[in-house]
C-alpha cells in the first residue's frame, strides 16, 4: 500500500471547519454588518462636508475583509 491510497485527515469535522474558515470566510455575517456600517459612516462625514459619496469596490471590501479578520482573529 502506497502512502497516497489512504486519506491523512484525522478528524474531518474539524478539518472541515479550518478549511471553510480559512478559504470560505468571505460571507462572515458579523464582517457584512461591519462594512456596510464602515461605509454608511464615511459617506455621513463626506456628506457633513459637502463631499459626494464614494462607491466602493470589491478591492476596497477585500482589504476591509483581511483588517476585520485581523482584528478579530478570524
Amino acid at each position: 500500500m502506497s502512502k497516497g491510497s489512504k486519506s491523512r485527515i484525522g478528524n474531518q469535522s474539524k478539518f472541515n471547519t479550518g478549511f471553510d474558515k480559512i478559504f470560505k470566510a468571505k460571507d462572515i455575517p458579523e464582517l457584512n454588518v461591519e462594512w456596510a456600517c464602515y461605509c454608511e459612516k464615511i459617506n455621513s462625514i463626506r456628506d457633513e462636508y459637502n463631499l459626494s459619496s464614494i462607491v466602493y469596490t470589491l478591492n476596497d471590501k477585500e482589504i476591509f475583509t483581511k483588517a476585520f479578520n485581523k482584528k478579530y482573529n478570524t
